[in-house]
């Protein structure tokens, strides 16, 4: 197998994260740890953290992540590095490009990861994508992406978000699909640069120019992927079009945990607060949020690797909390309800009955995929109706 080069890592982050690592700033990383609290490199090996991935690349070991590739695949992309560190250095981004690297080699991913690929395959297949127009418009003026775990978590309460969309913004239409972020996180790049190429088909076909996404972990990825079309968060959207009635629930406190993938993002971050304050509830702030906030245990496709650090991760997580959680991120919604009580912030919005369901456990893979499927029969029944 071919060797990993250092040469390729130097190319592709001389204007990023290694030109941040030289000189004094490379001797202060390396004697520095400031990131390494909580990270979940750790946990692989207690030797391990952020700076000795730096230390090894910056070195020169390109053979070393060959013999350990868990390494970087044991990191979970939370960003938290980025946010502590006096350098503002990204060890997960380096991670992001071992494990391209990796893949190119035929090593990555690895063989626990196939239940992840086969997950994205269903989620890409006929059996759920769809992309249809709005029924009473005559152009599609925009679509309201689901993603893959809005559906997985709730077909009824992402069609009543899109039915929603669909009176307060006529010309919405709906695109369900993978946008592709575990191709990405994995480091198959090719895989991921044609899942981007098809969600722009869809768009193309449908003729709309924003898209409106509620997961943080899409948002990030089509940001950062530069698409052509304009995003917007589903929460920002729905600050401006209004909240629907309220429903009748009565008045409560949650604690809200923010999502690590929505760390650089004040618009999701005051969207889902403004949200919850328009619904009569309140929240508590946890120590670790906003920027600060950790990860629910989900981040970087480590469960297969490392289940239970991850278990015990997000009971680290819940810890912080007096009251239910909230979550505006469906994984994280389900990878909390293991440990507490907890809600997606649209329960709030769509769903009568959240107080019972606030207290249902996580669901099934089983169920997760017919939940998705049944979503698109809903949707094209409606179409054969209209």
């Amino acid at each position: 197998m071919e060797p990993i080069s250092v040469n390729k890592l130097d190319a592709k982050f001389r204007e990023g994260i290694l030109a941040r690592m030289e000189g004094e700033d490379l001797k202060r990383c390396l004697g520095c740890g400031t990131c390494s609290a909580g990270c979940l490199v750790r946990e692989v090996d207690k030797n391990y953290n952020p700076r000795q991935i730096a230390r090894r690349v910056l070195l020169g070991m390109k053979d070393y992540f060959k013999e350990k590739p868990e390494i970087p695949y044991s990191c979970n992309l939370c960003e938290l590095c980025q946010k502590t560190c006096p350098y503002g250095v990204n060890i997960g981004e380096l991670c992001l490009v071992l494990r391209e690297l990796l893949v190119e080699a035929g090593i990555g991913p690895l063989p626990a990861h196939k239940v992840i690929n086969d997950d994205v395959e269903w989620a890409l297949s006929p059996t759920f994508a769809l992309s249809l127009p709005d029924p009473d418009a005559a152009k599609c003026k925009r679509a309201f992406f689901t993603g893959c775990n809005l559906p997985a978590y709730s077909p009824s309460l992402t069609m009543a978000t899109y039915d929603y969309l669909r009176e307060k913004l006529p010309g919405t239409g709906i695109i369900l699909r993978c946008c592709g972020a575990p191709y990405h996180g994995l480091g198959e790049h090719s895989l991921f640069k044609e899942t981007m190429g098809g969600l722009e088909h869809e768009m193309s076909k449908l003729g709309a120019s924003e898209l409106i996404v509620p997961c943080p972990d899409c948002y990030r990825t089509l940001k950062r992927a530069t698409p052509s079309f304009e995003l917007k968060t589903l929460y920002e959207v729905l600050v401006e079009v209004g909240v629907p009635q309220l429903l009748q629930n009565g008045h409560a406190t949650f604690s809200l945990h923010d999502s690590c993938t929505a760390r650089w993002e004040a618009n999701f971050q005051d969207s889902v607060r403004e949200l919850v304050k328009l619904s009569g509830h309140e929240i508590e702030e946890l120590p670790h949020s906003r920027e600060l906030t950790l990860c629910c245990g989900q981040g970087g496709l480590i469960l297969p690797l490392n289940p239970m650090r991850v278990f015990s991760l997000t009971k680290e997580r819940v810890a912080e909390a007096h009251f239910d959680m909230l979550a505006y991120c469906a994984v994280c919604r389900e990878t909390l309800s293991v440990h507490k009580p907890s809600l997606h912030v649209l329960d709030l919005l769509f769903n009568p009955n959240w107080e019972k369901d606030m207290r249902k456990p996580p669901n099934k893979p089983s169920v997760r995929k017919d939940n998705q499927s049944l979503l698109k029969s809903l949707l094209m029944e409606r179409g054969r109706t209209a």
